[in-house]
């Protein structure tokens, strides 16, 4: 199994549009990056994104990230590092730890100097096992992640990601299945719909 990369994300104090919007006008003017406004079109009223994809020359093609502003923790804002081909593919921890501080170190301190701030990114520890998959839960999981169509799911893949619920005895926490979600290639918006949708579904199965 790859090894499960971390949630990365960024304490604001201000509103997530404005820190967003700040962002986007320093990456352009960095000139490093082509930035992708997607806070009026993308995963409707609980989500707002921005896209920066990274122009200059780096081992993995297609790198980038994305800030993401949740409606449910607006003073938390996920920092989710992509690239169309990692090396090594899939990427370590460190490898997708050194490439989340090399695309936002820039930024955050030209942001930290204009605005008076003090941000930083946050990397959640794995060290403390906070949870650890079941080779159950881990074969529910795969037998979804592995055949999904991440695109458009199928309605054998719905019934894939039912049985994760109906048949598992073991609630994968919300962070958790979200970037599992993302490894296996599903786009930030269908991540986090899937993972909010599989939570709901455990609420309603423990009634």
């Amino acid at each position: 199994m790859p090894e499960l990369l971390p949630a990365i994300d960024i304490a604001v104090a201000i509103e997530p549009s404005d820190f967003l919007g700040r962002m986007a006008e320093i990456g352009r003017k960095s000139d490093h990056f082509d930035v992708e406004d997607m806070r009026e079109s993308a995963g409707g009223p609980d989500l707002e994104i921005t896209n920066f994809r990274f122009k200059k020359k780096s081992p993995h093609d297609g790198l980038g990230f994305q800030l993401i502003a949740h409606k449910d923790d607006p003073h938390r804002i996920s920092v989710e590092v992509r690239a169309s081909d990692w090396s090594p593919n899939p990427p370590t921890r460190s490898v997708y730890c050194e490439a989340a501080k090399h695309l936002t170190g820039e930024l955050l301190k030209v942001y930290n100097k204009t605005y008076g701030a003090r941000l930083r990114l946050r990397i959640v520890s794995n060290d403390h096992h906070r949870f650890t998959m079941t080779k159950r839960t881990a074969s529910l999981l795969g037998s979804f992640t592995v055949l999904a169509n991440t695109s458009s799911l199928h309605p054998l893949d719905w019934r894939r990601f039912y049985a994760l619920v109906r048949e598992g005895r073991q609630e994968i926490p919300l962070g958790e299945l979200r970037v599992a979600l993302r490894q296996a290639g599903f786009s930030a918006e269908k991540a986090d719909y899937l993972s909010e949708l599989y939570e709901h579904l455990w609420a309603f199965k423990r009634l």
